[in-house]
C-alpha cells in the first residue's frame, strides 16, 4: 500500500499542467487524465485566449502548455474537445477538456482518480500559479462538504502557508487520505476578509458531465471508489477512530487559530500560539498513525 501511494503520488505530480497566455504569462493550471487528454476550467481558457468567460462556443485557438514539475518550459500545444463554459444558471459549469497535439514529456503520467461520498476532515495538497508566482506553490488544507452545486468546500486551517487562491484554477486537488484527486480546484472565496476557503468539481461530476472521460475512466479502471472494505476489520475501526481524531484535532486548530486573530491581549496570544504548536504536533502524530494504518 506505500509503495503504491507512493507511485500514484509520483504520477499526480508528474500530470501537473501549466496553462500559458499567448502573451508567455500563466493563467492556470489543469492535469493529465489520459494519455493525451488534459482537464481544466473553462475560465482558465477564456483567460488563455483573451475572450469572454461566458462564451458558449467551443474555443478553437491552441492553448499553450507545459508540465512544470518534470519539463518545464518544454512547451506543448493543446486543443479544446469539451466545452462547459462558465454558467452560474447551470448545475454543471466551469469545465474545459483539451486534446493534445504532440507527444508528452517522457515522465509525464496520468493521474489517479477517486471518488467518496464522505470527505469531512480529510487533508489535501494542491499545487497552483497565484500571482507572482510563475514556477507555482504548494497548498494545503482540509476537505468539508458537497454544496447544493455539487462544488465540494476546501479550507486551510494553518496559521501560516499558502492557500487556495486565485491562480489555483483547473489543478489537481489530491486528498492525502485516498491517495488521488478527488477534484479540481475551480473558485476561491474573495467577499469575506478572513476566510481561508476554496472549492473544487469532484471527479464523480466531471465524469457525469464528459462522456469521453467517463468512457476513458471506465476502460482503464482509473475511478477508484474510496472504501475501507479491504481492511481487517479491527483496521477499519482504528482507522476511522483515527479520521474522526484528526477532524476534532482540526477543528480545534481551526478554533484556535480564529480566535488568534481576535485576541488583544498579548498573554493570551501567546497562549494561543502555545496551544497551536501543540495541535499542530497532535495533528502530524494522528496522521502517522493513520498512513501507517492504512498501509
Amino acid at each position: 500500500m506505500a509503495n503504491q501511494t507512493t507511485d500514484c503520488l509520483k504520477a499526480f505530480k508528474a500530470s501537473i499542467v501549466r496553462i500559458y497566455h499567448s502573451s508567455g504569462a500563466v493563467v492556470g493550471a489543469g492535469f493529465l487524465i489520459s494519455n493525451e487528454c488534459v482537464l481544466t476550467c473553462a475560465h482558465v481558457i477564456t483567460q488563455a485566449l483573451g475572450i469572454a468567460q461566458n462564451i458558449q462556443e467551443t474555443p478553437t485557438e491552441p492553448i499553450n502548455l507545459d508540465f512544470p514539475l518534470i519539463a518545464p518550459g518544454e512547451k506543448l500545444t493543446a486543443n479544446v474537445v469539451f466545452w462547459q463554459p462558465v454558467s452560474p444558471t447551470e448545475l454543471v459549469e466551469d469545465l474545459a477538456g483539451l486534446k493534445l497535439n504532440s507527444m508528452l514529456p517522457d515522465a509525464a503520467q496520468p493521474v489517479r482518480l477517486v471518488t467518496a461520498d464522505e470527505l469531512w476532515g480529510h487533508n489535501l495538497r494542491v499545487f497552483g500559479f497565484p500571482k507572482g508566482h510563475n514556477n507555482g506553490v504548494w497548498a494545503s488544507g482540509v476537505l468539508r462538504d458537497q454544496l447544493a452545486s455539487g462544488w465540494v468546500q476546501m479550507e486551510d486551517v494553518k496559521a501560516t502557508g499558502y492557500r487556495v487562491e486565485p491562480g489555483f484554477s483547473g489543478a489537481p486537488v489530491w486528498d492525502e487520505q485516498l491517495a488521488g484527486v478527488v477534484g479540481m480546484a475551480v473558485a476561491a472565496e474573495r467577499q469575506r476578509e478572513g476566510v481561508k476557503a476554496a472549492f473544487l468539481i469532484p471527479i464523480k461530476i466531471i465524469s457525469q458531465a464528459w462522456p469521453d472521460l467517463a468512457q476513458w475512466v471506465a476502460e482503464n479502471h482509473q475511478l477508484i471508489p474510496s472504501t475501507p472494505a479491504t481492511l481487517p476489520s479491527f483496521r477499519q475501526v482504528k482507522v476511522k477512530a483515527l479520521q474522526k481524531s484528526l477532524e476534532v484535532l482540526s477543528a480545534k486548530y481551526e478554533a484556535a487559530y480564529n480566535q488568534l486573530n481576535y485576541t488583544l491581549s498579548e498573554v493570551d496570544r501567546i497562549a494561543l500560539r502555545g496551544q497551536i504548536e501543540s495541535l499542530e504536533r497532535e495533528i502530524v502524530q494522528v496522521e502517522s498513525e493513520l498512513s501507517k494504518s492504512l498501509g
